[in-house]
């Protein structure tokens, strides 16, 4: 007699429940302050529950690999309404389209794989520590290595590594048993490689990329060398800490002169703006970057021009240019070289970052006037030299040393919408 579907399902919520129950006892054991003999019973319970999670995940693969071989029989996709099984699955089942793809990806090698199969089953790997298997199979078998003798030694593996590391070790394995394969996958993953820059209409930016396995070591190499230690007052998040230190990369590469020269002019970050802007005259224009003519306030414009390169440009009523001034302000690779052999890095007192890690920095503002000379600059890393246009000084000192001013506090303000003055 055919069991119907109604009670295929009834049999799985009845199931369900009991599992749900199970474990809801026993994290009720451990919340109630229960004893260590009874927090490990209910450590006993969750490996249970773990393991019986996998034989589920594992028969649920295996329907999925009945319904995928049912669809290749039945002509035009008939059975999944003319959608191939994995879009079918993410649409009725809402996963997305990569793990739908992976699901059915993984029900069709399982068969191919009989050890990997049983282990699954008997709850003894994961559905990750299934795929990591068959992955690594496919690739040893694509390059002329023996499946059989690679499966067994992936199952087992898995028994003692969890699945990332698993399938860490088995590209090594793909290295032993086939090791074109190996090569032919690293050159693939080397031509993924992409990074996409989208402008926002708010003038911001978001990055999008992969990188190969080198570029991303080399990148994280130098955000963590960047960054350096987390400081105690640095209240930055992970994430603004690292788009901190990148910028701070870009910035000493632009700074150094090395990039290729595109139009006559060495890359840089260009702002256009009006003298009254400059000088925060009452209805002056916003400023503009180059790179897609954004507007900046003009606290943002002072900020960039009290260590920036400023080129005066006379311009008739009707905007025609008239002349066109010079501009001085980067110190030659000659000044880089004694800054660097007498401030021996970031003059920042406790700062330790060193003069490769550092720009050189006007003592007096350069455009108010600072001349471009050793006596008048100053090594700064950029975190630091960004607190200068918050309201910090770097002041020079008795002998020599630098002295650290911080921001100035509003006076307090007394009256009698406020509160009476304190008494004397």
């Amino acid at each position: 007699m055919r069991t119907t579907a109604a009670e295929l399902r009834r049999r799985i919520e009845v199931g369900a429940r009991l599992i749900v129950d199970a474990l809801r006892a026993a994290a009720a054991e451990v919340s109630d302050g229960g004893e260590v003999g009874e927090v490990g019973e209910a450590t006993a319970v969750l490996q249970a529950a773990f393991a019986r999670r996998n034989s589920i995940d594992a028969a649920v693969t295996g329907a999925i690999g009945a319904l995928d071989r049912a669809v290749s029989r039945v002509p035009d996709q008939r059975l999944t309404a003319g959608l191939c099984s994995a879009t079918w699955l993410a649409q009725e089942c809402r996963l997305s389209s990569g793990q739908a793809h992976a699901q059915v990806r993984l029900a069709r090698q399982l068969p191919s794989l009989p050890d990997t199969r049983r282990a699954f089953e008997q709850g003894q790997l994961s559905c990750q520590h299934a795929s990591a298997v068959a992955r690594s199979v496919e690739m040893v078998e694509r390059g002329g290595g023996d499946p059989r003798e690679a499966e067994g030694l992936l199952v087992e593996e898995a028994r003692v590594q969890d699945a990332r590391s698993l399938l860490r070790w088995g590209l090594g394995l793909v290295h032993r048993l086939a090791p074109q394969e190996f090569e032919d996958e690293e050159d693939r993953r080397v031509e993924r490689r992409f990074l996409r820059l989208s402008e926002l209409w708010d003038g911001g930016g978001t990055l999008e990329g992969y990188l190969d396995p080198e570029r991303w070591a080399r990148l994280k190499t130098a955000l963590d060398a960047e960054q350096g230690p987390r400081r105690k007052d640095d209240r930055r998040t992970p994430g603004q800490r690292r788009l901190d230190a990148l910028d701070a990369l870009v910035s000493r590469v632009l700074d150094s002169g090395r990039l290729p020269a595109r139009g006559g002019q060495r890359p840089h970050l260009g702002v256009s703006a009006t003298l009254e802007a400059l000088c925060a005259n009452p209805g002056a224009p916003a400023a503009l970057l180059d790179w897609g003519g954004f507007p900046l306030s003009g606290r943002r414009l002072r900020q960039i021009a009290e260590d920036a390169e400023i080129t005066p440009i006379l311009v008739s009523r009707k905007g025609d240019p008239l002349h066109v001034g010079r501009r001085y302000r980067t110190a030659t690779p000659k000044m880089r070289r004694a800054l660097a052999q007498r401030d021996r890095g970031c003059v920042w007192p406790g700062c330790d970052r060193p003069p490769a890690w550092s720009q050189s920095d006007h003592e007096v503002p350069w455009a108010r006037g600072g001349a471009t000379e050793v006596e008048g600059l100053r090594l700064l890393c950029v975190p630091h030299h960004g607190k200068l246009s918050r309201g910090w000084r770097l002041e020079r000192g008795p002998a020599g040393r630098w002295l650290v001013r911080p921001p100035r506090l509003a006076a307090p303000v007394f009256g009698p919408a406020i509160h009476d003055p304190p008494p004397a």
